[in-house]
């Protein structure tokens, strides 16, 4: 079976895929690619019933079972500069850097997060159908389960419709 191939954008989903302990169940049936910033300084640790867990992504990552991504600098301060202060404020680096290496990036990716801003700003950018939720991945690769609300397809249709309504009103792009 050909691996399904998503960028795992934010730290809540690496978590959350932790927490559920699906994380390696999701990198055997996925093509994961991290952000360097996700993978090295968000994507820290986890809570489960006997308290919290370090997440080590170094193995994987050795091992070639994920792929880290690097943006140039100076490629986020362009795709940065393209927003206005709405938009800004709600983007951490970790979803600044998936969202500049989508965009630059020639191999289409899916991007699967638990934020509204990577929703609205996919919406804005015209790429609304790249953006998935971790309900949705989870379905497509036959690990479904029931999740709470942000990680949702409700959620990610919300906040793209919001996003798509922003188009509309000019907010988001300078």
């Amino acid at each position: 079976m050909k691996k399904l191939r998503f960028l795992l954008l934010d730290a809540n989903v690496v978590i959350k895929l932790y927490e559920l302990g699906l994380w390696q169940s999701v990198i055997d049936k996925c093509e994961i690619l991290l952000a360097r910033t996700v993978a090295e300084r968000e994507a820290e640790f986890f809570f489960a019933d006997d308290g919290q867990h370090g997440i080590d992504l170094a193995q994987d990552i050795n091992s070639n079972r994920i792929t880290v991504v690097d943006v140039q600098a100076s490629d986020l301060k362009r795709f940065l500069d393209r927003f206005d202060p709405v938009y800004l404020e709600r983007l951490d680096l970790g979803e600044a850097e998936s969202l500049a290496y989508l965009i630059s990036s020639e191999d289409p990716c899916l991007l699967c997060s638990s934020d509204a801003i990577v929703f609205r700003v996919l919406a804005r950018l015209h790429r609304a159908d790249q953006g998935l939720s971790l309900e949705e991945m989870l379905q497509r690769v036959g690990l479904g389960r029931g999740l709470p609300k942000q990680f949702t397809r409700m959620f990610r249709e919300v906040w793209t419709k919001r996003g798509q309504e922003e188009m509309v009103r000019g907010i988001g792009l300078k």
